[in-house]
């Protein structure tokens, strides 16, 4: 139920009398006086009033005549129902010729019933904009967050970067050492071939030699094989590493596409707070 304030009613009656220089009275839903610009009759209930909140009649107009004859139990004047789409919200009242009063009542409940309604709606929107306002506060926060996360994303991006060069450049160091052992087993091979060679012409003395011979040739084998499993392995790594260094580099981009949308997405909001902050203090200030 909508329901008008005392202080609204005092503020309306001292408005729209000090207008007119009539008296005049406005009740509540009760029928209890709220606004009265002599201020002497706040909270009497008033027997007009009672009788249109009930129902019974939109308005009361008291001739002089009448107000005469009730011997001071009714003043002349002229009540009225005040109403807000069909809702009967109070009565508004006003000493003086009927003739006279009758159309600054009606006016008078129009203007009360308009700016109730004014009020009502400048505080609905207060309440939306505040909702909003506090939705997008918790919003701010959110985006504070994946700014603060795409941050960390970026730097764990220019780590990968820098560790995927600093393997690659360890893997070349390592492929040119294993060319090195690679010719240092061809070389001992060579040797181990030549030593064979000397023992076969060595005879019977050479049988010592010719074993050392072998177990030089078959190191230089092993060596040689060694290497080019490691070399199979190495360029596995390679090609992982290369694999790693793709994905990176994408994530790099999206990421930096994202912390830059997350930016602008911050100023947005930023703006529309600003906007909520000030449409808040123009329905305050109105209401």
């Amino acid at each position: 139920m909508i329901r008008m304030t005392k202080e609204m009613a005092q503020q309306l009656v001292e408005f729209i009398s000090g207008e007119t220089g009539y008296n005049m009275i406005v009740c509540d839903t009760d029928g209890v006086i709220i606004g009265d610009r002599s201020r002497e009759r706040f909270g009497v209930k008033h027997e007009g009033a009672t009788r249109i909140m009930r129902g019974e009649f939109d308005s009361i107009a008291i001739t002089r005549e009448e107000a005469e004859r009730s011997e001071g139990n009714m003043r002349e004047g002229y009540n009225i129902v005040i109403k807000i789409d069909d809702e009967r919200i109070g009565t508004f009242g006003i000493g003086g010729p009927v003739e006279i009063v009758k159309p600054i009542a009606k006016i008078a409940a129009a203007v009360i019933s308009a700016r109730i309604q004014e009020t009502r709606h400048l505080e609905l929107i207060s309440e939306v904009a505040g909702e909003i306002s506090r939705s997008v506060e918790q919003t701010v926060a959110a985006i504070e967050n994946i700014y603060a996360g795409s941050e960390e994303l970026n730097s764990a991006n220019t780590a990968v970067t820098e560790a995927v060069s600093a393997t690659k450049s360890k893997v070349k160091d390592t492929n040119q050492m294993l060319d090195f052992i690679l010719d240092v087993a061809d070389q001992t091979g060579l040797l181990g071939l030549n030593a064979a060679i000397i023992a076969a012409q060595a005879g019977i003395h050479g049988r010592g030699f010719s074993v050392v011979a072998g177990e030089i040739r078959n190191l230089a084998k092993n060596s040689s094989s060694s290497v080019d499993k490691i070399a199979e392995i190495l360029e596995q790594i390679q090609s992982g590493i290369a694999e790693v260094s793709a994905i990176s580099e994408k994530t790099a981009a999206i990421s930096d596409k994202q912390y830059r949308a997350t930016q602008q997405i911050a100023r947005d909001i930023a703006n529309i707070k600003n906007s909520v902050d000030t449409l808040t203090s123009m329905t305050q200030a109105g209401t």
